[in-house]
């Protein structure tokens, strides 16, 4: 007996479709040779392939429809898993993954007069490709905690005044717009009296310190001395912003793990093929059955890891606990598997596999890279702990 409705199959069969077209793309416009020619340009990424995204979607996936948005997360998921094939340099995550759906929680969590004009028009302008978002959220005394804030932002008759210090802002480097949490209230860990700020990259008073990662990504270092801002700059309601950034991280996490599945099943095809036609004494290395056992380790590390980061997405709308609980699971199941998965294809790969030209090594980045992306397996494991 099949409990599968019309609206499922029909659902299932446009994903498929997206799928197909995202592993297509990949394949034959985001290769290898594409990619490293993007790293070195000025911003280390393409902006006629950013906006090749927007004209595919891929920009506007899990938005409101009254903001040009279509699909949801599940959909967005199937374009992580692609670009993490691809290795992808554009800041989608940092956009699509994390900016997004803060701008959505905080429109959705406050009435008129609240914002909610801007967030729209940010989400908007986001969908099209016109502006890159990036939040800055993380400090220095707080590690992984987006909580641990001691940025200030004061009210004064002319508007607002923010000054503090923000770290490893993905995408921040290249951002047109920041989106920048604050404390109007409260002690520095405190999740209540938070805002959220909006503050354009050219703002006086603001210090852009762009830091590209070993792994290719982009982020910024920021210093806000005294930026000043007009009364309408905060998005959504007062200090009550952490429910809206914690769900946008949350999101933003399973997005990375499912990133991080695309390249590490990038790392199996490659090593695989590798083995197929390295030859040694004779015959393909493929032939040692003791190097076929590791790819099927590597083959039930990817599927599990799958599995798991599946199930973190389509956990994102759930009450918060579960949400909460599905997310670090996946991140601390992922994050040793990546890490195992990338250290497999350099051993694999022999000596060659540590020079640049290979792809194997630019994987194996990655999956390190992402080890200690929005929180690494130790902060999971202790936020699965009872409290």
């Amino acid at each position: 007996m099949s409990f599968t409705t019309e609206t499922d199959a029909r659902d299932s069969a446009e994903r498929a479709m997206l799928r197909d077209a995202a592993a297509r793309y990949v394949e034959r416009d985001y290769t290898f040779e594409a990619r490293r020619a993007a790293l070195a340009l000025p911003e280390g990424f393409s902006r006629e392939r950013w906006r090749a995204f927007a004209d595919m979607g891929w920009l506007a996936l899990g938005l409101p429809e009254d903001c040009g948005g279509l699909g949801d997360a599940g959909d967005a998921e199937v374009v992580a898993h692609a670009l993490g094939r691809a290795l992808a340099l554009e800041p989608w995550l940092a956009n699509v993954g994390l900016a997004a759906p803060l701008l959505v929680g905080l429109r959705a969590g406050t009435g008129p007069g609240d914002g909610t004009d801007r967030c729209a028009a940010l989400l908007e302008s986001l969908a099209t490709g016109e502006r890159l978002l990036a939040v800055a959220a993380w400090e220095p005394q707080g590690r992984h905690d987006a909580f641990d804030v001691e940025t200030r932002a004061r009210r004064d008759a002319d508007g607002w005044r923010l000054d503090g210090v923000k770290t490893l802002v993905l995408g921040g480097g290249t951002a047109d717009v920041l989106l920048v949490a604050a404390r109007e209230s409260g002690a520095s860990r405190d999740t209540g009296g938070l805002g959220v700020f909006e503050v354009p990259a050219d703002a006086p008073g603001l210090a852009r310190h762009a830091l590209p990662t070993y792994d290719g990504r982009q982020t910024a270092d920021l210093r806000l001395d005294g930026v000043r801002l007009p009364s309408t700059a905060r998005l959504g309601g007062a200090g009550d912003a952490w429910p809206a950034l914690e769900r946008a991280v949350d999101t933003a996490t399973a997005l990375a793990c499912a990133e991080a599945v695309g390249a590490m099943q990038a790392v199996l095809e490659t090593t695989r093929t590798y083995l197929q036609q390295r030859r040694q004494f004779g015959r393909p290395l493929a032939a040692n059955q003791v190097l076929r056992h590791r790819l099927v380790d590597l083959y039930a590390d990817i599927e599990q890891a799958r599995a798991i980061a599946g199930a973190a997405v389509a956990r994102l709308d759930d009450a918060p606990d579960v949400r909460r609980r599905a997310v670090s699971l996946a991140k601390a199941f992922v994050t040793p598997a990546a890490r195992r998965c990338g250290e497999e294809g350099i051993q694999l790969h022999g000596a060659i596999g540590m020079t640049d030209e290979v792809v194997i090594g630019h994987l194996a980045r990655r999956l390190v890279g992402f080890a200690n992306l929005l929180g690494d397996e130790a902060w999971h494991l202790e936020r699965l702990a009872p409290a």
